[in-house]
């Protein structure tokens, strides 16, 4: 199955390149987890729990604070190691340095195709549920709704890989429209959902120790941080692979 072929592809890239994907990433993810640990350490009470909104207990201002700029952060230091990534190993760029090389024009251009991306998905997405709700509903009634949410998030999935490639092109330097990373990516539905699936479970498979119950405190703090490390490089690197199999012709193995 080409679809988990690319989940190991883009895991073994990282392995074998672990001290490029450590320096690529060690300033940017590193300015996220002293955001991370501050909090934790001035509001122990959010540590394995998060953001909890609730309209009768609203966050204290400087609490919801703290979290907009860690989200602020996050999205920020992602787009950069993303960028840094995509260029290490498509370009053989920039894996000798501890700062990953900070291309301002190739970031911002991946904030953007990223939004378009997601704005393309969430609409599509929303029509393809509309249209499941129009033709199960009536059949099966609200027996119906767990097979709509699972449609919806198949859909999502296919559709992000297929158009996510061009994320990985901006960040070298090429022009790709949607519509030509459809037509690359025609006939990978199966290996966009495959891959996917994959990398979703995996990513459940390594959060799952923080939801056992129990004491949480620095422990938990640094495995979360060093499993949105793992994630955020195996999301960067299967979008990698995809784009070097399917546009570049690059082999899998």
């Amino acid at each position: 199955m080409l679809g988990w072929k690319l989940f190991l592809r883009a895991l073994n890239l990282i392995l074998d390149n672990l001290p490029a994907a450590l320096r690529i990433s060690a300033v940017p993810y590193g300015l996220v987890a002293a955001i991370s640990i501050w909090i934790a350490l001035e509001w122990p009470d959010v540590v394995g729990v998060g953001l909890q909104l609730d309209p009768n207990n609203p966050l204290a201002a400087d609490l919801a604070g703290a979290f907009v700029l860690s989200a602020l952060a996050t999205i920020a230091a992602s787009i950069w190691i993303a960028v840094g990534w995509h260029r290490y190993v498509l370009l053989a760029e920039g894996g000798d340095r501890w700062v990953a090389p900070f291309k301002g024009d190739l970031i911002l251009g991946y904030l953007g195709r990223s939004l378009l991306v997601g704005l393309a998905v969430g609409v599509l997405v929303l029509a393809a549920a509309t249209i499941a709700s129009i033709l199960l509903l009536p059949l099966f009634g609200t027996a119906a709704n767990p097979l709509i949410q699972a449609l919806s998030l198949f859909v999502a999935m296919v559709l992000f890989y297929r158009l996510g490639i061009v994320l990985p092109a901006g960040a070298v330097g090429r022009s790709m429209t949607f519509g030509e990373a459809m037509r690359l990516t025609e006939g990978h539905s199966g290996t966009a959902a495959i891959l996917a699936l994959v990398t979703v479970a995996f990513s459940f498979l390594l959060q799952a120790p923080t939801w056992l119950d129990g004491p949480a405190g620095a422990i938990t703090v640094v495995y979360e941080i060093v499993v949105g490390w793992i994630g955020l490089m195996l999301g960067v690197g299967t979008l990698t692979a995809l784009y070097g199999v399917v546009v570049e012709g690059r082999p899998v193995e």
